[in-house]
């Protein structure tokens, strides 16, 4: 059992350490107090399986904006080679217990057990979770039936909360059907239990939708209208990334929304995020996400990174729900930060281009060590095939596009595109440029049909770059232009010599297709790193 030493007044929110990241999030309001229980990899791990080797820590706030993080983590994986979690304590759920104390249902992973995943319940002695008592077996489940529904191999991700309408507790598990199509049997198990110690699994999934190989990070709950969200992540396409669906009844049958971008909340890069109800607004909801590293040695995007900026959810008339970072994160990362004054940058943009494509930087460098900003505007008018953002662009017009495609009235299609699309087989070998064919695609992140009416904010902290806009996010890490990148350019002289030209990076641009664009209430705020 780890003890809680007294940690310092505030701590950094999102990440550990600069050699350990952050991964699934675990939330869960007490009282007016925010506790949020997240993964963390081992110090200076990169791939499967030493960096799952995870632990959970624990992080608390009472305004989302001044955290505290425990020295200890409140659970760690087994010390000894046949406990049931050894190679790693990983994604659960926290819940008030019928002894009024906290309660952990986490996922135990063994490698010497053939990758199979148990549930295990940790207990502590006060409901803030100070210190928990870690378990030795994992809990024991009843089935109605002698046949085996579910695999074993997939059964993580627990998550537990008291349904008030049945008197009892529900646990969500994220798991596949031990029969059907390879690819498409991913469901969610539920588990039922009266005490939190004896658990009975339904005789049929909660949700088998046939169209994904294993949800994760599932989370289930109701809001002021009636309605009931299930909430859970998808590593694979389409609509990668967390997604939510909503029914009349906690027992589905659960739609997607019919909403503008469907259920997508954000894009593949916003991973595992889980939420519970804002302080003093059962309306709202706060959600937390992870950001995912990339490493440099051999270009692969990993498990864990930077948790995003705190995020808020509500239901709009329609029942779909509708995210906004939280305005008091947002502040308080900005509060010192220096706005660029009207003569630098006015806050009224226009940008007319007929028949071409063209672009206005604004007055910012990347360099080395980029600095963080805010960026907002309002599309005030617009008459143009496509507009918006150029992200770290050079002169030959390499860097990321945040994409405005009109399709009716304050309606968009947007669209995060990556800088370097790949080319087909044929030109890439008439051009000799082999560009990387990301698993994302030249698309990054893409949402239809928002209606985009108010502000739309952009932010970049650490290379973590967050959009959001028209109730809508698309979360990504930018990448950090290399000294080849932003050094020197070669370029043919009249008289046939080379001669060496420094390349500049600009770190924030406009762009507009063929047409005209007009935003207004721009303002540009930067700061150093948090």
């Amino acid at each position: 059992m780890p003890s809680l030493i007294a940690p310092s007044p505030v701590s950094r929110y999102s990440r550990p350490s600069d050699s350990q990241a952050a991964a699934d999030a675990i939330p869960i309001l007490v009282d007016d107090t925010y506790h949020l229980f997240h993964l963390a990899t081992p110090h200076n791990t990169i791939h499967h399986p030493p960096r799952l080797r995870s632990s959970w820590h624990h992080l608390r706030s009472k305004d989302l904006v001044a955290w505290v993080r425990d020295e200890q983590p409140a659970l760690h994986p087994g010390k000894t080679a046949d406990a049931p979690d050894a190679d790693g304590a990983w994604t659960g759920s926290a819940v008030e217990g019928p002894d009024a104390n906290m309660h952990i249902f986490y996922t135990g992973y063994n490698l010497e057990h053939g990758g199979k995943q148990v549930i295990l319940h940790a207990t502590s002695s006060d409901k803030h979770g100070s210190t928990f008592a870690q378990p030795l077996t994992p809990i024991t489940i009843t089935s109605p039936s002698t046949a085996t529904l579910f695999e074993d191999i997939d059964f993580r991700d627990p998550y537990v909360f008291f349904n008030s309408a049945e008197n009892r507790y529900w646990m969500l598990v994220a798991t596949r059907l031990a029969d059907g199509p390879y690819w498409t049997r991913g469901c969610i198990a539920l588990l039922t239990s009266d005490d939190l110690d004896h658990w009975t699994a339904e005789p049929e999934p909660l949700y088998a939708p046939n169209d994904l190989f294993c949800p994760e990070c599932p989370e289930l709950f109701s809001l002021p209208n009636g309605n009931w969200y299930l909430v859970y992540s998808r590593f694979s396409s389409p609509n990668a990334g967390t997604v939510y669906k909503v029914a009349s009844s906690p027992r589905g049958p659960f739609r997607t929304p019919r909403a503008a971008s469907g259920g997508r909340l954000d894009a593949r890069r916003w991973y595992a995020a889980k939420s519970c109800p804002k302080a003093g607004d059962p309306s709202k909801r706060v959600y937390f996400g992870w950001i995912a590293d990339r490493y440099h040695g051999d270009g692969k995007w990993l498990w864990g990174g930077d948790m995003g900026t705190p995020r808020e959810v509500s239901a709009n008339a329609d029942g779909a729900l509708v995210l906004e970072p939280s305005r008091e994160a947002l502040h308080a990362a900005f509060e010192t930060a220096t706005e660029l004054s009207a003569d630098s940058l006015p806050p009224v943009l226009e940008l007319i281009s007929t028949g071409k494509t063209s672009a206005h930087f604004l007055p910012m460098r990347h360099t080395a060590d980029p600095v963080d900003y805010l960026f907002q505007f309002t599309i005030a008018s617009h008459d143009a095939t496509s507009f918006g953002l150029l992200l770290r662009a050079n002169e030959d017009m390499k860097g990321h596009r945040l994409r405005f495609e009109p399709t009716a009235p304050n309606r968009f299609d947007v669209v995060l595109l990556s800088d370097d699309p790949p080319l087909d087989d044929f030109w890439a070998d008439q051009y000799k440029q082999y560009l990387p064919r990301e698993v994302d695609g030249p698309e990054i992140g893409r949402h239809n049909g928002l209606v985009v009416d108010g502000p739309v904010v952009v932010v970049v902290q650490t290379n973590v770059l967050e959009i959001f806009v028209g109730g809508r996010s698309i979360s990504y890490r930018l990448p950090k232009r290399s000294p080849s990148e932003t050094g020197e350019l070669h370029a043919k002289t009249n008289d046939g010599t080379l001669e060496s030209t420094r390349q500049e990076t600009k770190e924030l641009g406009i762009f507009v297709e063929d047409g005209a664009v007009k935003l207004t209430d721009v303002s540009l705020r930067l700061s150093e790193h948090l």
